[in-house]
């Protein structure tokens, strides 16, 4: 099969429309399939690594003549309409992968290129040939199409390590923006400090909010209790995610999915995350949820798990167990089966 994979983010961007979008193109390739991986993204050359696909980046409208004659279907990771034309035109098979929606709450970030994608996405959305949305939360959502539900995948390299020392009580892993809700984990933590538990967090990751929360913590008067991290990939963070007592996902906004929850699952962790939206759904039943943006809850979590060591191996057991619905492996063929059906039923 030749298939033609665009992600409007990807390396050297950071993120998990960049990572699913590796991690599904790595696997088809073994897979024995042809993958070529078009990107908006531009990158140094310092920057620009070399792949066991192709990777065009930034292509002209001539380039993607040459690209869609040699592919059998077309499939978009998240929102990008800017060569829409040139797909219509080859009218070859085009999947539509929705990685986000837009729940109210957006609306007060006052971010106008997410407040815009739903409206140009309502009048795009017919003209795709099929959907698939990574949580039944997002199909709730955006579901005016008929589509399948298939989640994001994780990487193999993501496992327990039973050598690595646990060197810390709870910690995040993410990029630093606003909606992460890192606010509410200090918060929490301040509030599990006037309770007589002083807890150490480790806080992984990059983003434009580093300075806001390493002054709410001088405020909150817990910043001896925080190790602040640059952002990890590959085996590091595997070693980093290994060393955690127990991983936190905190975020405001609703999750679509929440990959780093699975990551930190698969690597026999016990995880506590914010109720609302695709983290709640992959976390029901297998970690310990609270309510988006409420700190108090989310301290009573913090509070129970690390003072009952058997009800956090108990959530860390099902934690890992539930991460294997969610390996690349299983993910991608279930990718491959949904395609092969497309081009069948052409």
């Amino acid at each position: 099969m030749q298939i033609c994979l665009h992600s409007g983010q990807f390396f050297p961007v950071i993120g998990g429309i960049a990572q699913v979008s590796y991690t599904l193109a790595s696997y088809w390739v073994k897979q024995g399939h042809s993958v070529i991986v078009v990107t908006d993204t531009p990158a140094p050359a310092h920057q620009d690594t070399t792949f066991n696909f192709p990777v065009i980046r930034c292509p002209t409208f001539a380039k993607w003549n040459a690209l869609l004659n040699n592919s059998d279907i077309i499939v978009s990771n998240g929102y990008s309409f800017r060569h829409i034309v040139p797909w219509l035109l080859f009218r070859k098979p085009i999947i539509w992968i929705h990685q986000i929606y837009i729940p109210d709450l957006i609306v007060s970030y006052q971010n106008w290129r997410y407040m815009l994608r739903p409206i140009i996405g309502r009048a795009i959305l017919p003209l795709a040939t099929s959907h698939v949305y990574i949580s039944r939360a997002v199909e709730q959502k955006i579901g005016s199409r008929k589509g399948v539900v298939i989640y994001n995948p994780i990487e193999d390299c993501f496992r327990p390590l039973p050598n690595i020392a646990i060197n810390n009580d709870f910690a995040f892993f993410g990029r630093m923006d606003s909606e992460k809700g890192v606010d509410t984990l200090l918060e929490a933590l301040a509030i599990c400090k006037q309770r007589g538990k002083i807890y150490q967090l480790d806080l992984y990751g990059e983003g434009p909010a580093v300075n806001d929360w390493q002054k709410l913590a001088q405020t909150l008067e817990i910043a001896s209790q925080l190790r602040w991290h640059s952002f990890l990939r590959g085996e590091t963070l595997v070693q980093a995610m290994n060393a955690a007592g127990v991983v936190v996902v905190p975020s405001r906004w609703p999750e679509p999915m929440g990959v780093v929850a699975v990551e930190a699952m698969a690597c026999g962790k016990a995880v506590i995350g914010s109720h609302e939206g695709g983290l709640g759904e992959v976390l029901e039943g297998y970690g310990m949820v609270f309510a988006n943006g409420n700190a108090q809850q989310l301290a009573e979590c913090m509070m129970q798990v690390r003072e009952c060591p058997d009800l956090q191996e108990n959530l860390a057991k099902k934690a890992y167990m539930r991460s294997h619905d969610f390996a690349v492996s299983t993910i991608g063929n279930q990718y491959l089966r949904f395609f092969e059906q497309i081009l069948n039923n052409r």
